[in-house]
């Protein structure tokens, strides 16, 4: 009897495999949901990425906190816009002469109207670009300064009236606006300013940003290009707060930097790997690490660090790779580091994380054993396990 018993152990075993479908779990399995899929498209290709090591050759490119800046997208270097009159704005009219009795002014008779001017009914400029102004006809007004219009307007005028002066001024403006929308506290279309406004003068006059500046980011829209930049940078970098041009289109989002932290790291302030906010303006590789919880001691492999992030293809020639096999202008990217390396803490240190980043730990490569053999050392003990319950059982037959 007692030698049927290992026999008797491994058939009690495999009648225990089909029970495996009824044991917990969090979802279908990959067998499941390869087998019942009713078509799709399945490819063993993957996708081509660049590898870059951190090291003295390369840190200092990747030390920059952000590559992409207002200054650099829309280097205008002009103190101020000149403001141009459009179609659509209204504009104020007024003439003058040297002394009554004139084109627009009466006489001294009684109960003649005092002064020496007039003032127009507002003019509209047409879509033909245009104002009409009595006795000077249509005058050219779009894409003219204002000291521009009233020159001409004089021009037209100088051999009707007395000695006659013009002074023109916006009424309504809907040429030279600018849009502020998003997440500001009065969003809107605002005109500009006729001396030039800066980014935060028109955030500020959308009601300033809902939320702190360092979780808003400033998207600037202008002739078909667009760059997007931190509040807090632009705060902090008098460069980056740059003139306003009309028909530009500002959006203000709400969006915590973040990085999310994968892999062998210690349990962190979350309880588990997770997306981790930034907290500050900048934040270097070996903070990132640190508030990850730091590397695991018994799993991590400190030669293999890795961030994962899409690179543009401008900055990766710069840093000497080869781009031509690369499609796409955002090229994926894994940087590379060795904390192994003395020298590998000074360079997290200056290695800038940039928002969605991912950062991923390797585990060493004994781990695996170390996994191999504590399967091993589990299957055993549920084989000797069994057995022992299947003697107990047949312990009383004897």
């Amino acid at each position: 009897m007692l030698n049927r018993l290992p026999a008797l152990s491994a058939i009690t075993l495999a009648g225990f495999l089909p029970a495996c479908g009824l044991l917990p779990g969090t979802g279908p399995t990959s067998d499941a949901v390869n087998g019942y899929a009713t078509a799709g498209i399945r490819s063993t290709a993957s996708l081509p990425y660049a590898l870059v090591d951190i090291s003295s050759d390369t840190i200092g490119f990747l030390s920059q906190p952000n590559l992409i800046t207002f200054a650099g997208t829309f280097p205008d270097k002009r103190a101020k816009p000149t403001q141009v009159v459009g179609v659509g704005d209204v504009l104020n009219i007024s003439i003058f002469e040297a002394a009554p009795g004139g084109l627009f002014t009466p006489g001294t008779s009684a109960g003649a109207r005092p002064g020496n001017f007039v003032d127009l009914p507002p003019q509209a400029v047409d879509q033909k670009g245009s104002i009409y102004v009595p006795y000077a006809g249509e005058v050219p007004a779009a894409a003219r300064t204002i000291p521009e219009i009233q020159e001409a307007v004089v021009a037209r005028l100088r051999n009707r009236a007395i000695e006659p002066q013009v002074v023109i001024s916006f009424n309504q403006q809907h040429a030279s606006v600018v849009s502020v929308l998003g997440d500001v506290n009065a969003p809107g279309v605002l005109p500009l300013n006729s001396v030039g406004e800066r980014l935060l003068e028109l955030v500020a006059r959308a009601g300033g940003p809902k939320f702190q500046a360092i979780e808003s980011y400033v998207t600037l829209q202008r002739n078909g290009k667009d760059a997007r930049v931190l509040l807090s940078r632009i705060v902090h970098d008098p460069r980056e707060n740059v003139f306003i041009r009309p028909n530009d289109v500002i959006f203000i989002n709400h969006e915590a930097p973040t990085f999310t932290a994968l892999g062998a790291l210690n349990q962190n302030i979350f309880g588990f790997n997770s997306e981790i906010p930034f907290d500050v303006e900048t934040l270097t590789l070996s903070q990132a690490i640190g508030k990850a919880g730091g590397l695991s001691d018994v799993q991590s492999d400190p030669g293999e660090i890795y961030v994962y992030r899409f690179e543009d293809r401008h900055f990766l020639e710069k840093l000497g790779v080869d781009t031509r096999r690369f499609i796409l202008d955002k090229i994926p990217t894994i940087y590379r580091i060795n904390l192994r390396d003395p020298s590998g803490l000074l360079l997290s240190s200056a290695f800038q994380m940039r928002t969605k980043d991912v950062l991923y730990i390797a585990n060493a490569k004994v781990v695996d054993y170390y996994k191999l053999l504590t399967l091993i050392n589990n299957t055993t003990t549920t084989v000797r396990n069994v057995n022992s319950g299947v003697h107990e059982i047949a312990a009383p037959l004897n």
